[in-house]
């Protein structure tokens, strides 16, 4: 084991500074992933798979928003809704 991540680190040394910081979000994200299932009790309560949707989308959001800022634009209630997505465009 000590190999393997010697050799880790030995990689990380060619990075560029931008490659390490996601090289870390992903080992952050892989660390929160297993504490997330090793907390989550075995009971299957649609409430709680609610709140854990909720909990992955927030991160995943704030992750999206840490690559693109805060200038993306949001899309407008039409756009989204179902005469926006299957109405006819001129």
């Amino acid at each position: 084991m000590e190999t393997l991540i010697a050799e880790i680190v030995r990689k990380l040394h060619s990075l560029s500074e931008i490659k390490i910081l996601e090289v870390l979000n992903f080992v952050d994200f892989l660390t929160w992933d297993k504490e997330r299932l090793a907390s989550r009790p075995l009971s299957n309560d649609i409430l709680q798979e609610d709140e854990e949707f909720e909990a992955i989308a927030d991160h995943l959001a704030d992750e999206f928003q840490s690559y693109g800022g805060s200038n993306i634009p949001c899309l407008s209630d039409y756009s989204v809704s179902r005469a926006g997505i299957y109405g006819e465009h001129p």
